[in-house]
């Protein structure tokens, strides 16, 4: 079978778009969005100035982020190497658009489903040269296969000095630029003007809205597309509603088992898990582009993706939560203790699988690495320990004073992971280092600093640390916990996406 690829030659590129056109009508995509398009950098001073096109298309990656992270299997790897994709089979879970490196996947608005270049298999199937190709004026387009050695794509390959996008990342792209500045291969270094559509005036550089202090000379993109951010508010939201449904079990079952039988540890906790780990699984329908098509996570599973893994861990979670507060209310006191074990096993695998699902967001590197797993655990303990809180402040309880403690170490755990990995270590890339300097000193900070680190960081450590024993203060402190990590939360999941990917 073939092993289909790309070169480009920028050389020849004059920026004429007719490739993005004869995209558009090859495959009717709507206007607003693009399976390829063609980004204008330029550099210098006048009259010193040069102008670099750039045409981006999808990749085909051997390794293909978007294909690993779909849940449904929608997206799939061809004989021929093509990641193609099926929308029949799409959920419209943006999944793909966080795990593609490349800014190569969005939202088709008409059918709802992702959409992506694949290389125009309907044409090569039938011998045919990718819509893009055939029409290209200065045949600076070089399509064939990568595994026929006499083929002048291979040939390109192995024998001229070529570029690709991103190889850091090794997903082993297919499509090679010859003559590439690093301006237009590195999104990170050419100034970007502002973005209005949607707010999405974060995609500069810099994470931030203020105005352009490049130096003269220095690169500038004339020319881009503008694509929407897949994650917001609804995914802060879905953090929050998880880390209070998985603590509350976590710290119900460890309660528990040393002794507490008060109504808290009966009823009240697995109460407030259940229905916080409902509202989980409805924001997560919700926020899909074709919500009646939940369910093909469960029928039609992509193991590799920690979406299905964390799809299962949740239906466990909720079940375990029912089981606990029927044999409670049925008074079995045995059946209750039998549910310790399963019960904190559950609230530990549905807390850690979102640090391993964001991580498989590839494409953003402020979520990589395991310090955001462990952070998660800690927002999990503080925010169940706050809703416990609560309702012992409520309703009574004898561990209350030790939930107050336990919301206090969880918060200083949570707070020195943020100030260990955000403030006190080097970023290891740009892309890392402009999406912190977003939050440190950019559109995030002062939400970060007033609402994560101080108001509902220090002073909910402090106020409980010095009249914790008091429930009013316990659940004042309370809510300002569950107010600053879900402000973390927020700006977890936004800055991570503030920095341009193509």
């Amino acid at each position: 079978m073939p092993n289909y690829g790309f070169a480009i030659d920028l050389g020849k590129c004059i920026g004429c778009h007719a490739c993005s056109i004869a995209c558009k009508a090859e495959h009717e995509i709507p206007v607003g969005v693009n399976r390829c398009w063609v980004k204008t950098v330029e550099k210098g001073t006048f009259p010193d100035t040069r102008r670099f096109f750039f045409p981006v298309l999808c990749n085909q990656c051997d390794e293909a982020p978007c294909a690993k992270i779909c849940p449904t299997n929608a997206l799939f790897k061809r004989r021929d190497g093509i990641v193609d994709l099926q929308s029949d089979a799409c959920i419209g879970c943006r999944a793909c658009m966080v795990a593609c490196p490349y800014d190569q996947l969005f939202i088709d608005p008409n059918t709802r489903t992702a959409e992506k270049c694949n290389f125009c298999a309907n044409r090569v199937e039938n011998e045919l040269l990718p819509a893009c190709v055939s029409v290209c004026p200065t045949e600076c387009r070089i399509f064939g296969d990568l595994d026929d050695p006499t083929s002048e794509v291979a040939l390109i390959a192995q024998r001229e000095a070529t570029a690709v996008r991103k190889p850091e990342k090794g997903t082993i792209p297919k499509v090679f630029y010859i003559g590439a500045d690093d301006s237009v291969l590195q999104p990170e270094i050419a100034t970007r003007p502002f973005m209005y559509k949607e707010g999405q005036v974060l995609l500069r550089p810099l994470g931030s809205p203020t105005p352009d202090r490049s130096r003269p000379g220095d690169p500038r993109v004339d020319y881009d597309t503008p694509h929407e951010k897949p994650w917001g508010l609804d995914m802060a939201l879905y953090l929050l509603t998880k880390g209070i449904a998985t603590g509350a079990l976590l710290l119900t079952a460890v309660l528990w088992w040393f002794g507490d039988r008060s109504v808290v540890t009966r009823l009240a906790g697995p109460a407030i898990s259940l229905v916080f780990i409902i509202a989980t699984a409805l924001l997560l329908i919700v926020d899909l582009e074709r919500p009646e098509r939940f369910y093909y996570i469960l029928v039609r599973p992509n193991w590799r993706s920690w979406m299905v893994w964390g799809a299962y861990f949740l239906t466990a979670h909720g079940a375990i939560s029912a089981l606990w507060i029927a044999a409670a209310w049925l008074g079995f006191t045995s059946a209750v203790t039998l549910l310790v074990w399963p019960a904190v096993g559950v609230s530990i695998l549905a807390t850690c699988y979102t640090g391993c699902l964001f991580a498989q967001g590839l494409a953003r590197d402020l979520w990589q690495g395991p310090h955001a797993t462990f952070d998660l655990v800690a927002q999990a303990a503080a925010e169940g320990a706050a809703a416990l809180v609560l309702a012992s402040a409520l309703l009574g309880g004898e561990s209350a004073r030790l939930l107050t403690m336990t919301l206090v170490g969880a918060m200083v755990a949570h707070l020195g992971l943020i100030s260990v990995e955000h403030l006190l270590t080097r970023s290891p890339t740009r892309h890392h280092e402009l999406a912190v300097s977003a939050i440190r000193r950019g559109p995030f900070s002062r939400l970060f600093w007033a609402g994560a680190m101080v108001g509902g960081g220090l002073v909910p450590v402090v106020l409980l640390g010095i009249a914790g024993g008091s429930p009013p203060v316990a659940a004042l402190g309370a809510i300002l916990a569950l107010a600053g990590s879900f402000a973390w939360e927020y700006i977890w999941v936004e800055a991570g996406q503030c920095v341009p990917l193509s």
